[in-house]
């Protein structure tokens, strides 16, 4: 910082100092004449340019060399050649030209100063030096091999005097490999000044054998440019940014990215990192931040310069001292100067041939040899950078210090609020040992790691996700888990181990794939497609089309097919269901048998003379006594259906033999009633109008069809276009008339060969419009109340679907076996490195049985999917008391009947009593009544007498009998 001051002070001292040149001389005078017998060594230069730029440079190096005489150098004829163009074979003819006018002149050159960058003029410009073996120092951008007319030089005499030193842009940008190596980055991007920095090499180099997905780009100039370029690049899951640029250049580019209007911006938050680097003195303003933005920044450290040449350099105003850049060019002039007056003191020098054609390109040989390294080794002691690294072409380079500094800007903050230093980085080319850390600043590096955040989509589908209720998604929290389930957990579990986060949102489907050109994709799979999002997770069936566009894991879940959903048919139930039976006419025909054989059994035994009504005095001495009047009769007929029997039979043979017709009869009724009774309650038990999809084919009366575009809408169309195919095939096989008859005769069946059930039931489905959402086919299925079962709809989808619906709604039930069986999988983009990391943890959980536990968990204690459902009549082990319930209603009514009996018996009884007593208050007074009235008596009444019959009374009173 404090060099910046000191500019003008130097500028004004050189030119003093330039004034009195014989006293600024006059120790190098001294030095010269000291080495006795020293020559000036004469250096004709050749310099190669392609940019204005590099030219400020190099004049300055000569400009120095000039006023600050080294002994023994003398700079003679620089010879400059403009080197720029897109057509290589007239590019290289014009060098050519100019090259041998060069040579064929008095100032032949000894050596060229190569500052073309990359390209066709670089390269035209290797060729021509090469071709003619001029020795040659060339700072352009590559590594080992990019250069290629130089390539293959190892161990030939080219490589001793064609010497290629990489600038310090080409090494800057090897700081990202060393940050990405040390923060385990997964994807990285960087954005470059295209007029400091080349990369055409370093797309296959940068990152090479490293396990991160990364982009180069050149960095857009404007504002919109930036702020489009920064939403691309998110959107295609860039989180770790690189800026190579100068500071004010990479001030634009935070100040855009912390924009709260950017698309999903600021992008400063936690799961994005962001580095920047500089090849001048300087650290980025946040003046015009939109909100906080944390960088690490990398600047030259010029602790280690040579002040010399770099207080010369600041002296001159058409370069700048304090970039590295400038510092390099201006070095590697002095020091190549240097190294050809070293070897021709040392009488190492070999002049380089002139009588070799340049225009001859096709026919060249390496017989010249030269070795310029070690002079170049030797020189440089006074460098701004202060040293160079020499290997062979792709490995010289400058070696110089970077600052790794974290800063940390408020809103609207020039400064930052606070710069922490976390280290250095050295220039190399590997990854490894090249940033010295600062110690106790790990912290710092861990906190600025971008969080691995990935982008999940689902759908709902219970129990695999749900929605959890009143969950608010917002922008402010992204991280926010408005979803539960299995599938969630299972997430969750991956998550501990591997170490992301993620945001999840719901979509509208799985994907599936249009019919239309050009088969657009929908949902999930249009998701991970389309690059916006990472994971597809739910339960997401792995169909072969979806494969050719996405990764999918390996399964989590068991195999599911497409199952059948009906609404569970609703028996009739009936209290006297035991009634329903028999039919109403033969109830009527049992009931008129009843009181038909009870009047005839009455009337043979009031008639019969063997009747005991008519022999009381035969049958005097036995002992049961049975009258069978008609009510005897009545009770007879009733209670020999009962296995309590008739009782006592009657005495004539006439009314047994009634009795035992009536025997007979009531055996034979009560068994076809047990027996009937028995079979119809197993019949309505097994009464299921469809138990399969074949049954569900074959039948007319139940409508059924897929949601439409879902797994199984698919399924059935294409199972009716194969037998389509199919038929096409045996059509165009049967009506070949280049068949034989016999071959013909072959394919002549009366039945039909290929099946259409699938083409059948395609139409059928179509007839039947199919339901659009799974809640629309759902409501359907369930129909309205008065609609039976077997006129009503079926669902076919996917067998999950079905059983959580008849696990959590009782008139719902899952009919037939499942098929189509496809596996459920996690999906990732298409080449996504997430596919075997995420298989991995999958077959770990599986073999910890982690995923039966889910299963149990959302299956079977799900707090969700509990209900409990009465038993229905074909699962109980009885029957049910609404179809028995009947039995109990008539011995209500039997002791309701007999309640009222007891009190008409009480009421009759008290009515003949009374009517008796009357009466006998009518008669005469018994005899010990009368006297014990007369006498006007006392004494108490004698209950055991008083109520006795006396002697003599009259005839005895008719008993109480029953109406009956």
């Amino acid at each position: 910082m404090g060099g910046r001051g000191t500019f003008p002070f130097l500028k004004g001292l050189s030119e003093f100092l330039t004034s009195f040149g014989f006293f600024l001389l006059l120790p190098q005078i001294l030095k010269i004449s000291s080495v006795s017998g020293q020559e000036l060594q004469n250096v004709n230069i050749v310099f190669f340019y392609e940019e204005s730029e590099t030219v400020k440079h190099f004049d300055a190096a000569v400009d120095y060399i000039n006023k600050n005489p080294v002994a023994g150098v003398k700079l003679g004829k620089v010879h400059r050649i403009f080197s720029n163009g897109s057509d290589a074979k007239n590019l290289v003819t014009d060098i050519c030209m100019q090259m041998d006018e060069i040579r064929a002149g008095p100032d032949k050159p000894d050596i060229a100063i190569d500052f073309t960058r990359h390209g066709v003029p670089s390269e035209a410009v290797k060729l021509v030096v090469k071709v003619i073996n001029l020795p040659t120092v060339a700072a352009t951008f590559g590594q080992e091999g990019d250069i290629r007319s130089w390539r293959d030089h190892a161990k030939t005499n080219w490589d001793g005097y064609l010497v290629q030193v990489s600038p310090p842009a080409d090494l800057l940008v090897q700081s990202v490999r060393s940050i990405v190596g040390k923060q385990d980055m997964t994807s990285a991007v960087l954005l470059f000044d295209e007029q400091q920095y080349e990369m055409y090499h370093k797309y296959k180099s940068l990152l090479q054998n490293m396990p991160t997905r990364h982009l180069l780009t050149k960095l857009e100039k404007d504002s919109a440019g930036i702020r489009k370029q920064i939403d691309r690049l998110v959107h295609v899951d860039i989180v770790n940014f690189f800026i190579a640029a100068t500071p004010n250049e990479i001030s634009s580019v935070l100040a855009e990215a912390s924009d709260k209007d950017m698309k999903d911006g600021p992008y400063f938050s936690d799961e994005y990192a962001w580095h920047s680097m500089s090849l001048e003195e300087g650290v980025p303003r946040c003046n015009a931040c939109r909100s906080n933005v944390t960088v690490i920044h990398l600047s030259p450290d010029f602790t280690e310069v040579g002040e010399k040449r770099r207080s010369f350099l600041a002296s001159r105003g058409t370069v700048k001292a304090n970039r590295l850049t400038d510092m390099f060019y201006f070095d590697i002039t002095i020091n190549t100067i240097l190294a050809v007056r070293k070897m021709k003191a040392d009488g190492n020098w070999i002049p380089p041939p002139m009588d070799t054609k340049c225009v001859n390109t096709d026919n060249f040989t390496d017989t010249y040899k030269l070795d310029l390294y070690d002079a170049l080794k030797t020189e440089g002691t006074d460098n701004i950078l202060k040293n160079f690294n020499w290997g062979r072409n792709g490995n010289n380079y400058p070696i110089f210090t970077m600052k790794i500094e974290r800063f940390v800007f408020k809103e609207h903050q020039a400064e930052s609020e606070t710069k922490e230093k976390l280290g250095v980085w050295r220039t190399g080319f590997t990854e490894h040992q090249l940033i010295t850390p600062e110690p106790g600043k790990d912290a710092l590096w861990k906190v600025h790691q971008a969080l691995t955040v990935f982008r999940i989509v689902t759908v709902v589908q219970p129990p695999f996700v749900y929605k959890t209720p009143g969950c608010v998604e917002s922008a402010e929290n992204k991280y926010s888990r408005c979803f539960t389930g299995y599938c969630i957990d299972l997430l969750e579990r991956i998550q501990q181990d591997l170490k992301f986060n993620y945001t999840i949102r719901n979509v509208s489907d799985y994907g599936y794939m249009g019919k239309e050109e050009p088969h657009e994709w929908t949902g999930m799979v249009k998701e991970l497609k389309d690059r916006k999002a990472d994971i597809a997770l739910g339960a997401m069936s792995v169909m072969a089309e979806r494969e050719s566009v996405v990764d999918f894991t390996v399964p989590y879940y068991d195999l599911v097919g497409i199952s059948i959903l009906m609404r569970k048919p609703k028996t009739t139930t009936s209290l006297f269901k035991f009634l329903t039976v028999l039919e109403n006419d033969v109830w009527m025909c049992i009931l008129g048998a009843y009181f038909f054989t009870s009047i005839l059994m009455w009337i043979f035994d009031r008639w019969s003379p063997y009747s005991y009504q008519n022999n009381r005095e035969k049958y005097e001495d036995d002992e049961e006594k049975r009258e069978f009047n008609l009510k005897e009769c009545l009770w007879f007929c009733m209670t020999s259906l009962t296995p309590q029997g008739g009782g006592e039979a009657p005495k004539n043979l006439s009314g047994r033999l009634v009795a035992a017709t009536w025997w007979l009869f009531g055996f034979i009724i009560i068994a076809s009633y047990t027996a009937n009774l028995a079979a119809f309650l197993t019949v309505s038990r097994l009464d299921a109008p469809v138990e399969s999809l074949e049954d569900l084919s074959k039948q007319y009366k139940i409508q059924y069809a897929p949601q439409r575009d879902s797994a199984a809408w698919i399924y059935f169309d294409r199972m009716a276009h194969i037998e389509h195919k199919f038929y096409e095939i045996w059509k165009d096989m049967s009506l070949n008339d280049s068949m034989s008859d016999y071959d013909r005769s072959q394919l002549a069946v009366w039945d039909y060969p290929v099946s259409d059930k699938y083409t059948k039931m395609w139409q059928a489905m179509q007839e039947n419009t199919p339901p659009l959402t799974f809640e629309e086919a759902v409501v359907r299925v369930r129909g309205k109340e008065e609609v039976n079962a077997q006129d009503g709809f079926a669902f076919l989808g996917e067998a999950t679907d079905i059983k959580y619906q008849y696990k959590t709604h009782c008139e719902f039930q899952q009919v037939g076996e499942e098929f189509s069986r496809k596996p459920y999988a996690l999906a990732v983009q298409k080449g996504s490195p997430l596919k075997e990391s995420f298989s991995h943890m999958i077959l770990k959980l599986l073999n910890q049985r982690h995923l039966e536990q889910l299963k149990e968990r959302w299956w079977n204690e799900n707090q969700f999917a509990k209900k409990d459902c009465p038993k229905d009549d074909n699962q109980s082990d009885g029957i049910s008391i609404h179809n028995i319930g009947g039995v109990f209603i008539v011995i209500f009514v039997g002791i309701v009947m007999a309640c009222f009996t007891l009190i008409f018996e009480y009421w009759w009884y008290r009515k003949r009593n009374i009517a008796e007593e009357m009466a006998e208050m009518a008669l005469p007074a018994p005899k010990e009544f009368g006297s014990t009235f007369g006498a006007a008596s006392t004494d108490k009444t004698n209950f055991n007498t008083q109520y006795n019959k006396p002697p003599g009374a009259r005839a005895e009173l008719p008993s109480i009998e029953n109406s009956w």
